[in-house]
């Protein structure tokens, strides 16, 4: 199942992992109108499910107000990993943490750097085990 919005791609694995993927044709700041968007598009995709997300961290500006929307959204996910290959991102994710505490409700946030995805798709799918019990 795959989901598009103006600047990601969601695609929901066979292992209930949400695959959150940056177009590549999307190099704009996300707006709030974006940001909603995308959380919509996440939400259909987690659909009431166990399922957890992979997220790539961006390297573009997000706004604090986007930031803010993002760390409070509601998307009913078990975990999330953001995965970062750069500085520039890695600090955006650890803004984002300090936002969100290490987790958004429930479901805690762990961030990996993309050369260790294989150790992130591990505790996802821990994570998503964890909660089917």
């Amino acid at each position: 199942m795959e989901f598009k919005t103006r600047a990601l791609t969601i695609v929901v694995r066979p292992d209930d992992i949400v695959d959150i993927i940056p177009n590549e044709d999307w190099g704009e700041p996300d707006t709030l109108e974006i940001a909603k968007e995308n959380v919509a598009a996440m939400k259909r995709a987690v659909d009431g499910k166990p399922r957890a997300l992979l997220s790539r961290t961006p390297n573009n500006y997000l706004s604090k107000e986007v930031m803010k929307y993002y760390s409070e959204a509601e998307v009913g996910e078990v975990a999330t990993v953001m995965l970062t290959n750069s500085f520039g991102s890695k600090i955006v994710g650890t803004l984002f943490l300090k936002l969100t505490g290490k987790s958004r409700g429930d479901a805690p946030i762990r961030i990996f750097s993309t050369n260790d995805r294989e150790e992130a798709i591990k505790w996802l799918l821990g994570q998503i085990a964890k909660s089917n019990k």
